[in-house]
């Protein structure tokens, strides 16, 4: 990515225990597949190696999933949230504005391609955050 680039490139691999992040040919965010999300507004409390910090734990108001099981999308609401906050430990440096992004995802195999589909428009969604 130059100096006036709009378009940042990245790439995001989800796997079921992992999900990496790659940008300008380097490993950004590495973080464990999981989210932590309050159980009544079903909004998202933290992403990666903090929601793991809470997995397997118990609280009232906050449930902790993994949304990727076995190699399929398990929870596709929970994933796409996931898949926000992770994009959002990307964009941690002093911008005047975000970027563009253009991604390429590496979803797990066992996923069939009407889930993918229906969440076609996550990561283009994911730049309005």
């Amino acid at each position: 990515m130059g100096f006036f680039s709009f378009v940042q490139e990245i790439a995001m691999d989800l796997g079921t225990a992992n999900t990496i992040i790659i940008s300008d040919d380097k490993i950004v965010v590495d973080e464990p597949s999981v989210v932590a999300l309050d159980r009544r507004t079903d909004k998202m409390i933290a992403v990666g190696e903090k929601a793991k910090m809470m997995y397997e734990k118990e609280h009232a108001n906050i449930r902790t999933i993994r949304p990727l099981r076995d190699g399929v999308i398990a929870d596709f609401s929970a994933c796409e949230q996931m898949m926000r906050g992770l994009i959002k430990m990307v964009h941690t440096g002093s911008r005047l504005f975000s970027p563009s992004l253009r991604m390429v995802i590496g979803v797990p195999s066992g996923s069939s391609c009407v889930p993918c589909a229906t969440r076609l428009n996550t990561p283009t969604d994911a730049t309005s955050i």
